[in-house]
């Protein structure tokens, strides 16, 4: 039921007196949607291979975070991005390694260094973006070099460590730490635990070349779970043994917003950590209880993090947002035009009147149709999920039935269509997965589902008047088609002049959203009448062939619907 229907009943529907100008010809849409639906087997076809080409250039899009995709690339801050990344190239982004477990344990103490040559030790695959230090060597910051330093100023002067509990005259030098050759011993667990809890509370003494680095900075890199005892530093303050559960290190990455060159970065550190993997019980990336902690496998949870790389994951994960925001999309979308399309009457009781055989086949149908539609989701949401959709879908086709449903995936599938292409274009302009472009998938599908919806309902309505295929999308063509025009060039007016801005996040928007409505609109009028044409097509053809040509058909269907009046042709 539609307001013109209202206003017919009520004589208030004036009738259309020929000599009204239209932004375009309504024969010239008319010819479009008719000629789709005559060359449906070729556009479907073209459609069908452009989207190939699109598809995994559209998967393989990657988030970024350019700052010319957000600001105008002239202005100061902008300029002052591209000068730092200029002139400091090799200096990289600060990013750090998290490891939890025991950290007392020597076995991790030793994997620190192992760590570090594993990272001056390239594979085939480095890209070579850790930073570096003045010597060459890979720059990675961990409290082993603390360590090493402590130990060279004990060496050369003990007496401040004596205030931390150290005394020589007693076993373990009164600490639990043995020496050699007047050194504390690194793979003695008594010796870490001294040396950790000197450090946290008082720094590192100066002697010779080794300068005084307060306790701040160790601080940095552990931490113990209890307030350490100042003058038995290899104790808490209550005189309990402390426990150190987390430790960092600092490491660096260049140009870490070129993502894919970060992904590999990432790749190689993580092949780099091994020593670390190997401690671990599991999967060292999954954080196991702390308490799970053995003598075998100190390591609980060992990960990289830091600013570089929580950008990098939440860019990564733009990818799967996206496909599953568009799939879950899709699915809403085709849920609600199966609502939409559904008959009047309930299909399972229809179909058993008809006999058993019409209701068996109207179950296959609906098992087919939540299979497939339940394995797609599953790919996107798991098992779980894509199983309910699945059966949301078998136990719905029992009620509005496979036709309106068959309907609602020829309305729907346009569109996917158009969001397909549009992000191979976004790929080919250069451009990647930021806040703009990903928001840009779910807009395509309300916008053109809107286009789509007016094609397919006023084709329907004709198609209940008893007009043939051809004819219904002639009329739909000359009379939706007008108002769809109207629409997508005010809308793409309207963006086209927002992508003008110097503002490169207000630029992207308008020129994908002009893109987008342009795409809907050519889905609207041509895919989606060759779509319906190739439902029929063979009754389209018979008609052209009867007329005498597609071009008799379509003049002899304009003068029959009064769209040309009693113009002839061109």
């Amino acid at each position: 039921y539609d307001i013109d229907m209202w206003m017919q009943k009520r004589g208030r529907l004036t009738e259309d007196d020929g000599d009204r100008l239209y932004l375009v010809p309504k024969h010239w849409l008319s010819r479009i949607s008719g000629g789709s639906a005559w060359a449906a087997p070729g556009i479907i076809i073209i459609a069908i291979l452009i989207t190939a080409i699109a598809t995994p250039v559209m998967l393989a899009l990657e988030g970024d975070f350019k700052v010319e995709d957000f600001i105008d690339e002239e202005s100061e801050i902008a300029q002052s991005v591209f000068l730092i990344n200029e002139r400091f190239s090799s200096e990289g982004e600060p990013a750090l390694i998290l490891i939890e477990g025991d950290m007392l344990n020597p076995d991790v103490y030793a994997a620190i260094s192992e760590l570090r040559t594993n990272m001056n030790t390239a594979s085939p695959d480095d890209p070579n973006r850790f930073t570096a230090l003045p010597t060459g060597k890979v720059e990675l910051h961990a409290i082993d070099e603390l360590v090493w330093w402590s130990m060279g100023s004990m060496v050369a002067n003990s007496t401040p460590f004596e205030k931390g509990g150290w005394n020589t005259s007693l076993p373990g030098n009164g600490v639990g730490c043995e020496t050699i050759n007047g050194v504390p011993d690194s793979s003695s667990r008594g010796c870490l635990q001294f040396l950790y809890g000197y450090l946290l509370v008082h720094g590192i003494p100066s002697a010779g070349i080794i300068p005084e680095i307060p306790p701040s900075i160790p601080q940095l890199y552990i931490s113990p779970e209890c307030n350490i005892n100042p003058n038995a530093t290899h104790l808490c303050s209550d005189g309990s043994t402390p426990e150190y559960n987390r430790m960092t290190m600092r490491w660096g990455i260049i140009r870490p917003e070129q993502f894919t060159v970060t992904e590999q970065a990432l790749e190689e550190l993580e092949r780099d950590m091994s020593p670390f993997a190997n401690l671990s019980m599991g999967d060292m990336e999954i954080r196991y209880s702390i308490d799970s902690a053995t003598e075998e496998y100190p390591v609980t949870w060992a990960i990289p993090t830091g600013s570089p790389v929580t950008r990098y994951v939440a860019a990564s994960s733009m990818q799967d947002e996206l496909q599953g925001t568009l799939v879950l999309g899709v699915y809403l979308c085709l849920i609600t035009l199966w609502w939409g399309f559904r008959p009047g009457v309930n299909q399972a009781v229809a179909a058993l009147r008809r006999g058993k055989e019409e209701l068996g086949l109207l179950a296959t149908w609906g098992l087919l149709s939540g299979f497939v539609i339940g394995a797609i989701m599953s790919q996107i949401y798991g098992l779980a999920v894509g199983g309910i959709c699945g059966l949301v879908i078998f136990i719905m086709n029992f009620f509005w039935g496979e036709r309106a449903l068959s309907l609602a995936a020829i309305t729907t599938f346009p569109i996917l269509i158009v969001v397909v292409w549009l992000y191979g274009m976004i790929s080919a302009a250069g451009y990647g997965l930021n806040m703009v472009t990903v928001a840009i998938a779910a807009m395509s599908l309300g916008v053109g589902i809107d286009y789509v919806i007016h094609v397919v309902e006023r084709y329907r309505e004709e198609r209940d008047k008893g007009r043939s295929v051809h004819s219904s999308l002639v009329v739909m063509g000359g009379a939706s088609g007008l108002a769809l025009v109207g629409s997508a060039v005010s809308d793409i007016t309207g963006f086209a002049i927002i992508s003008l801005s110097p503002m490169g996040f207000f630029s992207a928007f308008g020129l994908f959203c002009a893109l987008m409505i342009g795409l809907s609109f050519i889905a609207s009028m041509i895919i989606t009448s060759s779509v319906l044409g190739m439902i029929a097509w063979r009754e389209v053809r018979n008609e052209a062939q009867q007329a005498g040509g597609i071009r008799q058909l379509q003049i002899d269907a304009e003068r029959r619907l009064g769209i040309r009046g009693g113009t002839v042709d061109d």
